[in-house]
């Protein structure tokens, strides 16, 4: 091995390290409102209703705009999305607590939304640029990363209200500027000259995106596991509210659904190479369902055993996050970013489309009919994973 190829490694191992821990900083301040979302609703005076249609409007600009930015990033591989992503997520996610009502919590959410999304897309290229032949291992490593960070929210925003009260949130932001100058320091330049553009239009590329059949399964795959995680971390920490937990303790349950589930986009990989990657699929779209029975069974009669199999139910949720992604990488190549975009941002995105609905139905039927109606829709879609192609494929 020359001077020169070590020098590349170390530097490209270097950017693959910032990139990850700056995709749990970016996704610690998406989940940040989750835990404390009722509180600040309490303060405000409005309904779940009305706090749902915030949420849905935060993940609407934050994920429907990320296969945009993807596209740009694929033309233009610059620094500039990660950079400020990081900045606008951490201020405007952590202003949510000065709010006076819901329009500046909406305006508060959409921008934090905004900056996230602006992170997402490009960072993900950038990993697939530095991994080399380790795609597998890098990938799952970023976005578990970007799952505990997502799960680190909620703890840090719980208790920064527990403690100093919520309008204390905006301290929360001072470690989000930190990092994100960190990460403009430390992630390297890429020079013009070294990579392909993507030279066909946006119309275009949607177009061949979508008329690829395999990517159009990863995307509802991908859909369907955000409906069960999101739906679960945003409605529970209500049901626990109203049952008299105290923030901290929502933000430590939230902190441990989402910990775990990080921990099985971790494994992965691994369960892909002994179970092959459809059955994951299938265990991740099932299982769930049958958790959430037992669970929604036994939540007032056994709440410790309940809990356990709530943290159960994250875990197998996210087991096929980062097969997914990679497999869509691989399958469309030349759109790295974009694809990003979509299996990571768009599905989420789609989701938030629904959340108003999810919310005014829960208001109106409960919390938990509605989880149980949202675990079945997986259980009955994970038929489609069988026109996945086969492993030998």
């Amino acid at each position: 091995m020359t001077e020169d190829t070590r020098n590349t490694n170390q530097e490209d191992k270097k950017a693959l390290a910032w990139l990850t821990l700056g995709h749990g900083m970016a996704d610690s301040y998406s989940s940040f409102i989750n835990p404390i979302l009722p509180f600040i609703v309490a303060n405000i005076g409005a309904s779940l209703a009305m706090a749902t249609c915030a949420l849905s409007a935060s993940q609407l600009f934050s994920s429907m705009m990320q296969p945009v930015f993807g596209f740009i990033a694929d033309k233009w591989q610059k620094r500039f999305f990660i950079f400020w992503g990081t900045i606008l997520a951490s201020v405007a996610f952590s202003l949510s607590g000065l709010v006076h009502n819901i329009w500046q919590l909406a305006l508060c959410l959409i921008i934090g939304g905004l900056g996230v999304g602006f992170y997402h897309p490009q960072a993900t290229g950038f990993v697939v640029r530095y991994s080399g032949e380790n795609l597998a291992k890098n990938m799952s490593i970023f976005i578990a990363a970007g799952t505990i960070g997502y799960s680190l929210g909620p703890i840090i925003s719980s208790s920064i209200t527990q403690v100093f009260g919520v309008t204390k949130l905006p301290l929360a932001a001072s470690w989000g500027l930190i990092f994100a100058f960190c990460v403009f320091l430390f992630v390297p330049k890429i020079k013009a000259s070294s990579f392909v553009k993507n030279e066909k239009s946006f119309s275009t590329t949607i177009k061949d995106i979508f008329k690829n059949k395999i990517v159009r399964i990863l995307i509802m795959v991908s859909a369907l596991k955000s409906l069960v995680t999101s739906s679960f971390s945003i409605l529970m920490p209500f049901y626990w509210k109203d049952c008299g937990y105290s923030a901290f303790q929502i933000g430590i349950a939230v902190f441990l659904f989402l910990t775990v589930g990080a921990l099985g986009t971790y494994l992965s990989s691994r369960y892909e190479k002994i179970l092959g990657y459809k059955n994951v699929f299938y265990i991740s779209l099932v299982v769930p369902f049958l958790l959430t029975l037992v669970f929604l069974s036994v939540i007032k009669t056994a709440p410790a055993l309940s809990f356990v199999l709530f943290i159960l139910t994250g875990f197998v949720a996210m087991l096929s996050v980062s097969i997914n992604m990679v497999m869509a990488q691989k399958t469309m190549p030349q759109y790295k970013s974009m694809i990003s975009g979509f299996i990571g941002g768009f599905s989420w995105g789609i989701v938030g489309v629904f959340l108003p609905l999810i919310g005014y139905v829960a208001q109106n039927i409960g919390i938990i009919k509605t989880l149980l109606i949202i675990s079945f829709i997986p259980f009955v879609l994970a038929y489609f994973v069988k026109f996945l192609p086969d492993e030998k494929d």
